[in-house]
């Protein structure tokens, strides 16, 4: 005779959802409301932001815009950030740009490549890849600042927009 199956105790995915469960029914409603609030704020931020995402050194994120927006954004960039340009490489297919990658150097001598990819016609892929141990931090600055410099040049090539600029700028 079979013994009949306890979905509670036959995977170890449902003893965790239990425990959790049990946990926030036991905390007092403030505690527990907590971990919930930071995870849906954490994801509308995600949201926000878009996919991006740090591993080994390197940064990746994913932008609405053209191949040929975003490496305007980088030439912008690698010039206001007083990046030394090392290297570029095009990657083309029958006249048309597909993808580019940039090996640029600080005035302190850290290397950072950045690749610029389209996904769609609409959104690209960009990798900053800051080395093995890299920085995160200027990672990030250098993604904040092509987000930033890929939004001016977007406002810049609307139709019928003009910026205006602010003063002090």
């Amino acid at each position: 005779m079979t013994r009949p199956l306890n979905p509670l105790r036959s995977t170890p995915i449902a003893r965790l959802a239990a425990l959790l469960l049990a946990a926030v029914i036991a905390l007092p409603g403030c505690v527990a409301a907590v971990p919930l609030v930071s995870a849906a704020s954490a994801g509308a931020a995600a949201g926000e932001a878009g996919f991006t995402i740090w591993r080994s050194g390197m940064l990746t994120y994913v932008d609405e815009g053209t191949v040929d927006q975003m490496n305007q954004a980088v030439a912008l960039t690698i010039d206001r950030l007083g990046l030394t340009i090392r290297h570029t490489l095009d990657d083309e297919f029958e006249g048309e740009l597909l993808s580019r990658w940039w090996s640029v150097r600080s005035d302190r001598g850290h290397l950072v490549t950045i690749e610029v990819h389209p996904l769609t016609s609409a959104l690209v892929e960009v990798k900053i890849n800051a080395g093995p141990f890299g920085n995160r931090a200027a990672a990030e600055l250098i993604a904040d600042r092509l987000k930033n410099e890929l939004d001016t040049i977007q406002a810049t090539q609307a139709p019928g927009v003009m910026l205006v600029p602010t003063p002090g700028s």
